[in-house]
C-alpha cells in the first residue's frame, strides 16, 4: 500500500523528533552515570517523550485538530501545557518499568536520572514545538533555506511555477460575507494541499485568492508532476463539490497557469523576512493565467513545460492551442491547454 506523501512527511517527523528526544536523553544521563542500564534509560524517556509530544503537534496540525487549531491562544497553550505534561510524566513512569521488563538492572538513581532526563527531554520538546510552528508558518523547504541561510545571496534557479486562482471570487464574496468567504477559500486550499504535496510541489505563497506553487525544475517535470498535479486539484475539488454546495451554495472553480524559467531566489526584508522569487517567468506565469480567460480554458502550460507535456501522465489531455499573444509580452508564446481525459 503506499502511504501518502503528506502522511509519509508526519512520520518522518515523529521519527525524527522520537530521535533527537532519545540523543538528548542520553546526552544528559551520560553527565551522571555512564553505565549501560542508564545511558538506556536516558534514551527511553527521551525517545518516549519526543515520541509523544510530536505524534500530538502532527495531529494538532492534521484535519483532526482544527479545533484546537481554532482555540484562543491562551487556550491552546494551557492544553499544550497539559498534554506536554502529561506526556513527560508518563515517559519518566513507564521507560524504568519498560527497561526492568527488558531486563536490565537500574541503579538506584535510576529515579533522579529520570527527573533530570525530563527536564532535558522538555528543553528539546521546546524546540520541537518550535520547529513545528515555523514549519507551519513557513513551509518545510522555505525554512530549511533560512536557517542554512542558502538564500542570503540571491541566486538563480531554474523553477516550475504554477498560478491558481479562484473564478468569481469576487461575486462570491460579495454573495457570502467577508467571513464566510475566507472559510470558504480555506477550505479550498487545504483541499488542495495534498495534491500538490503528492506531486512534490511547495506552497509558495497565498496572494488573496490566488495560490503560488513551485517545484526545482527537474522534480517538477519528472513524471509529469507539475501536470498530474493541475488536474489532481480539478479532480479533488469536483469530487467534493456537493459539500461546497451545500455549506456555501457554490463550488469552487480554479484557473491554473504553468510556466517554467530562470527566477532569482533570495532573502528579502529585516524587520519580518521571508524567501521571494523574482523575475520574468514570474510575471509571464501570472500572464498565461489572463489567457485562460480568453481561451476559455481552465489549465494552460507554456511549452517551457516540452518534457512533461510530450509524455503526459495517464489521465492527463493535452491540446495544442499554438502561438498566444500574451498582455505585456512582446512575442506570443506557445500555449497548451490541460484537462482530466
Amino acid at each position: 500500500m503506499r502511504i501518502r506523501a503528506r502522511t509519509a512527511e508526519r512520520l518522518r517527523l515523529i521519527a525524527l523528533a522520537a530521535v533527537i528526544s532519545a540523543i538528548a536523553g542520553i546526552a544528559f544521563a551520560a553527565r551522571m552515570d555512564r553505565t549501560a542500564a542508564s545511558l538506556a534509560l536516558g534514551a527511553t524517556i527521551g525517545g518516549l517523550s519526543g515520541l509523544a509530544l510530536a505524534s500530538f503537534e502532527v495531529f494538532a496540525q492534521g484535519p483532526a485538530g482544527v479545533r484546537l487549531r481554532h482555540l484562543p491562544l491562551l487556550a491552546a497553550l494551557v492544553l499544550r501545557t497539559a498534554v506536554y505534561g502529561a506526556a513527560f510524566l508518563l515517559a519518566g513512569a513507564l521507560g524504568p518499568v519498560l527497561l526492568r521488563m527488558a531486563g536490565l538492572d537500574l541503579s538506584p538513581n535510576a529515579t533522579t536520572l529520570s527527573g533530570a532526563s525530563l527536564l532535558l527531554s522538555f528543553a528539546a520538546a521546546l524546540v520541537i514545538n518550535f520547529y513545528f510552528t515555523l514549519r507551519g508558518l513557513l513551509g518545510a523547504r522555505t525554512m530549511r533555506a533560512l536557517m542554512l541561510g542558502r538564500y542570503r545571496r540571491p541566486r538563480e534557479e531554474l523553477r516550475i511555477v504554477l498560478f491558481l486562482d479562484l473564478v468569481g471570487s469576487t461575486r462570491l464574496a460579495e454573495r457570502l460575507g467577508n467571513v464566510a468567504f475566507h472559510g470558504f477559500l480555506s477550505r479550498v486550499v487545504t483541499d488542495i494541499t495534498d495534491p500538490i504535496l503528492e506531486a512534490g510541489g511547495e506552497i509558495y505563497r497565498y496572494v488573496g485568492d490566488e495560490v503560488i506553487v513551485t517545484w526545482p525544475f527537474a522534480h517538477g517535470v519528472r513524471d509529469g508532476a507539475c501536470i498530474a498535479c493541475v488536474v489532481a486539484i480539478d479532480a479533488v475539488l469536483a469530487a467534493r463539490a456537493a459539500g461546497y454546495e451545500r455549506d456555501y451554495g457554490a463550488a469552487p472553480r480554479l484557473r491554473g497557469a504553468l510556466h517554467a524559467g530562470p527566477v532569482i531566489v533570495g532573502e528579502m526584508g529585516d524587520a519580518k523576512r521571508e524567501i521571494v522569487l523574482i523575475g520574468d517567468t514570474m510575471n509571464t506565469a501570472a500572464r498565461i493565467e489572463e489567457a485562460c480567460r480568453a481561451t476559455g480554458h481552465d489549465f494552460l502550460a507554456s511549452a517551457a513545460l516540452a518534457p512533461a507535456l510530450d509524455q503526459p501522465p495517464p489521465g492527463v489531455r493535452v491540446t495544442a492551442l499554438g502561438p498566444t499573444a500574451l498582455r505585456g509580452k512582446a512575442e506570443p508564446v506557445a500555449l497548451f491547454a490541460l484537462a482530466r481525459a
